[in-house]
């Protein structure tokens, strides 16, 4: 590889690498802290008791709808983009969770909000619940990723002196992989 076409690796690689150094270091840090069960909490737990004559919203719309109404001039919106359906209309998102449910009076429905702490924000960012920016900016994140790992491997293995020591990682690294997977 001539020194010019290296070099621009090395800098590709470099800058890559630090535009998404922010991303990486909450992935590392909410990854570690989930894997000691550090989750974050619930910062605030608010329930609402509306009445509504129109009974239980039977779609996404309707229940969005009905929300939305109620919620208008509180804190609480806009309501998170993703949305589940379990029986309840669930909004989630990385600052808070909007729920609908029934109550036992048909009369009445629930809007329960949980918002959420910063670091329960950090984690539902790293658990890819936080809306439309944060997906696409962690899928660049993971194309980059790819490309800093690879772009790493080209530079080491066009490098004589760590050719052979870099082979050698590689095989070590994939039969670590084969080895966790048959464990």
């Amino acid at each position: 590889m001539k020194a010019k076409t290296r070099l621009l690796w090395m800098k590709l690689h470099g800058y890559i690498a630090c535009f998404f150094l922010p991303i990486t270091l909450i992935y590392i840090i909410t990854g570690m802290l989930y894997f000691f069960d550090i989750k974050g909490e619930v910062s605030k737990d608010i329930e609402y008791f509306v009445p509504t004559t129109e009974g239980w919203p039977d779609n996404e719309q309707s229940a969005k709808k009905f929300v939305v109404n109620f919620l208008e001039g509180k804190s609480h919106l806009p309501l998170p983009e993703d949305y589940y359906w379990e029986g309840v209309h669930d909004w989630y998102g990385h600052r808070q969770e909007v729920i609908l449910t029934k109550t036992d009076d048909p009369n009445t429905l629930e809007i329960h909000i949980k918002e959420h702490d910063f670091l329960m924000q950090l984690l539902i960012i790293h658990k890819g619940f936080a809306g439309s920016f944060f997906k696409v900016f962690s899928i660049l994140f993971g194309i980059s990723l790819a490309f800093s790992i690879i772009s790493g491997v080209v530079i080491t293995l066009q490098l004589p002196q760590l050719k052979v020591p870099s082979l050698i990682s590689i095989a070590a690294g994939a039969l670590a992989l084969s080895v966790g997977f048959i464990l």
